[in-house]
């Protein structure tokens, strides 16, 4: 097999926060535009949710439009370092910095309450509309970005890989395969097509990162945006060519799609559970409280984990029809749920629980604890 190169003359970068374009691809512009060819970078957010490293820059934080006013303005002197640079926000709508929390694992994830218009809130295909349409004006050779795990694992990077990765197949689609190349940033330990950089374009990068001083801090020879981690301007950057899979378009649907057998395993154990009593039949239905909790319980922390309630819908219809099946008499004549009190209130009371939950108006997690941001 060939192995692949890397030069385009039309080249679109497509990054979700001011400064990434000169941490991850500083030595790609500057040496794409030394090759006289148009570099396009097209960034999804103002960076609105950063952490700045400067004291006198501390009140900015959480002000949302002044923080994205001064990243704007930051990356408007980094790309003028590398010279002829074009550059775009995406324009269907302004979004936001996601921001990002750490996991009890250390992980990078998505904040549990995000803001409507946050990057990673929003629909992949909308996203991918905005770069769709900047691949038609553009129209780049290629298209680069982060890889599918989002580089370090910032909720936005990956937003950015799959609506990138989206955008992409569609172009090709319409004409009828002949599209960009789609190549990704590799990150350490990852196999890599292509590797670029040298001392000529580490000058170029280091001026660049000198203009994003809010959030990178610059020394002689290395910079660092967490402290503790330093590197070196003429440390190389890798890049892999790749294939936008069709599983992007599918994507969105699945991360719904596990709420299906959660709503069917929730129907079958509160059936089973909803007819027992303490001790005698008198006794207080102990097995209905608990279903009814559950169900409850488990909708409530649904609507209050997902930002969207899609996932809810489908957990209370495939419940819904769940129910409904068990409520009907069996092969052998019996009944799961019979028509009597508890068979109503746990067939009715859970149905109006889930309903319950789904239109009450505003459940806002965020009020019971304190907010975090911060993209790294």
């Amino acid at each position: 097999m060939a192995k692949a190169t890397f030069a385009p003359k039309r080249l679109l970068i497509v990054h979700a926060h001011p400064d990434d374009e000169s941490l991850f691809t500083g030595h790609v512009i500057a040496s794409r535009i030394a090759a006289k060819a148009e570099v396009m970078v097209l960034t999804l957010t103002r960076g609105e949710r950063g952490k700045v490293k400067l004291e006198e820059l501390k009140s900015l934080e959480g002000n949302l439009s002044a923080m994205g006013s001064f990243r704007a303005g930051e990356l408007r002197e980094a790309l003028a370092a590398f010279g002829e640079v074009k550059h775009a926000f995406a324009g269907t709508r302004a979004y936001l910095d996601s921001g990002m929390r750490l996991n009890p694992l250390g992980k990078p994830t998505k904040h549990r309450k995000l803001d409507e218009l946050a990057l990673s809130a929003a629909s992949t295909g909308v996203i991918a509309d905005d770069i769709l349409q900047t691949i038609k004006d553009f129209k780049p050779d290629a298209v680069l970005t982060y890889n599918r795990k989002g580089g370090f694992g910032h909720p936005d990077h990956k937003m950015a890989h799959e609506a990138t990765a989206m955008a992409v197949r569609r172009y090709a689609k319409q004409r009828k395969g002949r599209g960009p190349q789609f190549w990704v940033i590799a990150e350490p330990g990852e196999r890599y097509d292509v590797q670029v950089g040298d001392l000529k374009t580490a000058k170029v990068k280091k001026a660049a990162l000198e203009a994003h001083g809010s959030q990178v801090s610059v020394s002689a020879e290395t910079y660092s945006v967490v402290a503790g981690k330093d590197f070196r301007y003429d440390r190389t950057e890798r890049l892999r060519k790749a294939s936008p899979t069709p599983l992007v378009h599918l994507r969105p649907l699945l991360t719904f799609f596990w709420a299906m057998p959660l709503g069917f395993l929730l129907g079958v154990a509160g059936t089973l559970l909803h007819q027992v009593r303490a001790s005698d039949a008198n006794s207080t239905p102990i097995g209905l409280v608990v279903a009814l909790i559950m169900t409850g319980s488990l909708a409530l922390a649904m609507r209050l984990l997902r930002n969207s309630r899609g996932a809810l819908y489908l957990l209370a219809g495939t419940f819904a029809l769940t129910v409904f099946w068990l409520s009907q008499r069996q092969s052998d004549g019996s009944l799961l749920i019979p028509g009597n009190d508890l068979g109503n209130l746990w067939a009715y009371g859970s149905l109006g629980l889930c309903a319950l939950i789904i239109l009450f108006p505003k459940i806002r997690a965020g009020a019971w604890r304190k907010s975090a941001r911060g993209h790294q």
